[in-house]
């Protein structure tokens, strides 16, 4: 990951999940010797505004100050005078610095010493991690496994356009790393095109620095005529040489880490998620085969936001931030 020192960033969520994804990257930035940037993204409305003729707004039309409720001080009945009320922004600003402070704390208890800053940026938190993402060497999400529907109004409506249009590599934590005793493997999805050959950096650079295998897994669609010919000696072989022709170089460059190539048939998501079920992270492109210029996201990529089991990694060609 050629970086310089650009942070690994975070987005925050109020979350068990956004927790996992604080503690990943904070892994994350401790590997890179990069510092670790949280953010979190406040929108929550910061309360009725007072116009200029004594009227203050309302969800129901104007309300003149004279016959509104004085929303500026309470009286507790134990103290028997007024005491100042705090405003939303108040509240807002106090719960916005305890989360940034728990994840500090999540961060440095993980990785002491790791150089850790935060930040509460007003406005959507697509808006604003798409801009953090800019000087970023990753950005990393937290992923609640909720219902389709649910997950593709909340986690996906995030995800996949950071990830089609972020700069930098997107992680997606849905969930923690395998236990201690698992072998430790790095699966990355390749299909050929030249959108992986980043993504199989990435792969690559990951294992050496975790001492694990890489998993290179070739998934090919069946049709009628594969299927017929599949586990024939030709077809095994063509597809080898594709795999090989894709890892060609990086095997020179870090011949510390141990290749498995694979080539199986069947559903790209499903197949690759259930490679991915005990792996320390799944890296893929972002577009493949049949992308063009402009598109979202990649089918595959995006189903692999709602169904990867463990960390997401997608890794953007050159070609694709804008």
């Amino acid at each position: 990951m050629t970086t310089g020192r650009r942070p690994v960033v975070a987005g925050v969520e109020n979350s068990a999940a956004g927790m996992i994804a604080v503690t990943w990257a904070a892994d994350e930035a401790a590997r890179h010797a990069l510092p670790l940037r949280l953010v979190h993204a406040s929108e929550w409305p910061a309360g009725p505004a007072e116009a200029p003729d004594g009227t203050r707004a309302s969800r129901h039309g104007p309300l003149h100050a004279t016959h509104a409720f004085d929303w500026t001080t309470e009286t507790y009945p134990d103290a028997g005078v007024p005491v100042p009320r705090r405003s939303w922004a108040e509240r807002r600003h106090e719960a916005d610095e305890a989360l940034l402070d728990k994840a500090r704390t999540v961060a440095t208890t993980r990785r002491p010493g790791l150089e850790v800053s935060t930040a509460t940026i007003e406005g959507r938190p697509v808006d604003v991690l798409r801009l953090e993402a800019r000087d970023a060497a990753i950005l990393v999400l937290g992923s609640r496994r909720l219902s389709a529907l649910t997950e593709l109004l909340t986690t996906g409506s995030i995800a996949v356009p950071l990830s089609a249009h972020a700069p930098c590599p997107v992680a997606v934590v849905r969930g923690p790393e395998p236990a201690a005793g698992v072998p430790q493997t790095v699966v990355v999805g390749i299909d050929g095109s030249p959108g992986c050959e980043h993504a199989v950096g990435y792969a690559f650079e990951t294992a050496s620095l975790r001492g694990a295998t890489l998993q290179a897994i070739q998934v090919r669609p069946p049709t009628a005529n594969m299927v017929a010919a599949f586990g024939s000696e030709d077809e095994v072989e063509e597809a080898q040489i594709r795999l090989s022709e894709t890892l060609a170089g990086w095997s020179e460059k870090y011949p510390d880490v141990p290749v498995d190539r694979v080539t199986v048939l069947g559903h790209r998501v499903r197949a690759l998620a259930d490679a991915a079920q005990d792996a320390l992270c799944l890296v893929v492109g972002t577009r493949g085969v049949g992308g063009f210029r402009g598109m979202l996201l990649g089918s595959v990529s995006q189903g692999l936001i709602h169904h990867a089991p463990g960390p997401l990694v997608i890794v953007p060609h050159k070609d694709d931030t804008r």
